[in-house]
């Protein structure tokens, strides 16, 4: 039987153009959260990446988040990613995003 759960849109942040932080909200279900993403490249397959991150438990905001202080971005850099949501047990992606800035 397929689930017609749908993994949440993610929420993409930066401030001072120095790392950028990457969240979905809780639901009850969520185990798991999961960024994969790159800079300026498009994702063409699953190991086509620059950063992959599993998170594990929410922030003291509730929500599940990726944080990267590391990358500098400069206009018009696009972050290209997909996403992994573990709900009830299962797996499920969001592919095909990305975030401009």
């Amino acid at each position: 039987m397929m689930s017609d759960y749908q993994v949440p849109t993610a929420r993409v942040t930066s401030s001072e153009r120095r790392g950028f932080e990457v969240s979905i909200d809780d639901e009850p279900g969520i185990s798991l959260f999961a960024f994969h993403g790159s800079l300026n490249k498009r994702i063409a397959d699953l190991n086509d990446q620059t950063w992959a991150a599993d998170i594990i438990g929410k922030d003291k905001d509730g929500r599940w988040t990726y944080t990267n202080r590391d990358v500098e971005l400069k206009d018009g850099d696009v972050i290209y990613y997909w996403t992994t949501v573990r709900y009830n047990g299962r797996d499920y992606h969001r592919m095909n995003q990305s975030a401009g800035f």
